[in-house]
C-alpha cells in the first residue's frame, strides 16, 4: 500500500495536467482572454495563452509515462505552475476581480477563496508527489 498509493497520486495529478492542458488547447484565443483578464502582465497573455497548455500537457505526460529520471523534475514544474496558478488566483481575488479561473479552459468557474483553497490544495498534492518522487 505504501508503495502504491504514490504511484496512483503521481498517476492522477498528471493526468489531471493532461487534462487540463487539453481543454486549454481547444481553445487557445478564450484561454489567452482568459489569462489577461486577470489584469496581471496582461502584454504577457498572447505568449502565456500559447505555452501554459503545452507545457501542462508535457508536464502531466512526464508524471504519467516518463521514465524514473524524468518524474521529479516534471513533479517540480507542476509545482512551479501551481504556485504561478495560486499566486494569480489570490491577486485576483484579493483585488476583488471578477474573472473566471480559466483553470480548466473556457467557463470555468469564478475566482473566489474556494478556488484559491483548491489550488491550495493542489500544491501540497504536488509537494506530496515530487517529495515522493525524489525519495523512490
Amino acid at each position: 500500500m505504501k508503495r502504491v498509493v504514490p504511484v496512483v497520486l503521481r498517476l492522477l495529478l498528471g493526468g489531471l495536467f493532461v487534462y487540463a492542458g487539453a481543454l486549454k488547447l481547444i481553445d487557445v484565443p478564450a484561454f489567452i482572454e482568459e489569462i489577461a483578464n486577470y489584469r496581471l502582465l496582461s502584454q504577457l497573455a498572447p505568449f502565456l495563452g500559447t505555452v501554459l497548455p503545452a507545457v501542462e500537457v508535457v508536464a502531466g505526460l512526464a508524471l504519467v509515462a516518463a521514465p524514473k529520471p524524468w518524474r521529479a523534475p516534471a513533479a517540480l514544474l507542476v509545482l512551479g505552475l501551481l504556485v504561478t496558478f495560486t499566486v494569480a488566483v489570490g491577486a485576483a481575488w484579493l483585488r476583488h476581480i471578477d474573472v473566471s479561473c480559466g483553470c480548466f479552459g473556457k467557463g470555468g468557474g469564478p475566482v473566489n477563496g474556494l478556488t484559491v483553497l483548491r489550488d491550495l490544495a493542489l500544491l501540497a498534492w504536488s509537494a506530496t508527489v515530487l517529495t515522493t518522487e525524489r525519495r523512490i
